[in-house]
């Protein structure tokens, strides 16, 4: 990683300072820098676009953006469409405003236990791609402009696709994924 003295996002840019990765588990115990968890939060530093204002807590994919340097300091260089959203109160998921199209859901647990009443170890489990709609984004605008709202509402049960969306752990131990509408495949109940 390069070390740079400042970074002026251009375009559809957002500047975000990441928060530092957990080097401890809770009980104390150091972390290998392969262990630790790559950062997927932080806070705007400073933007390009008028989709985040700076010092908000945004939320993003531990796979996008370019990591930058800054005065012994991670940041992260992300498009605008990469902020998945802003956390409005706190680190907690639970609390994300999702952007644009994307929507927050809360998985349904993976059944431990097959047809037959064989017990699944925690690896075998299928890949739940059911859950409860938590909170929904504002919309994408379409190629004639117009903003186009996400087809689902809070509370819905959906079905969506098995590899989409960002993976989220919330502080009250559930989990969590964020999808765009698009990767919705159909209301259940």
């Amino acid at each position: 990683m390069e070390q740079v003295k400042t970074v002026t996002p251009v375009g559809d840019r957002v500047l975000i300072k990441a928060v530092e990765p957990e080097e401890k588990t809770t009980s104390g115990i150091l972390l290998p820098s392969a262990a630790q968890k790559r950062p997927t939060q932080g806070d705007v530093v400073s933007t390009s676009t008028s989709g985040v204002t700076v010092g908000q807590r945004v939320v993003y994919s531990k796979y996008a953006g370019t990591e930058v340097e800054m005065s012994g300091t991670v940041h992260v260089l992300l498009k605008q469409d990469d902020v998945i959203g802003v956390l409005s109160g706190g680190s907690d998921i639970i609390s994300l405003k999702p952007s644009q199209d994307r929507v927050l859901i809360e998985v349904s647990e993976a059944s431990d236990v097959t047809a037959g009443g064989l017990l699944l170890t925690e690896g075998a489990k299928e890949k739940p791609t059911i859950g409860k709609v938590i909170a929904v984004g504002p919309g994408k605008e379409d190629d004639s402009g117009k903003l186009v709202a996400p087809a689902v509402s809070v509370g819905s049960s959906v079905l969506y696709s098995k590899y989409s969306g960002s993976e989220f752990e919330g502080a009250d131990g559930k989990q969590y994924i964020v999808v765009r509408d698009a990767d919705i495949l159909a209301t259940v109940a």
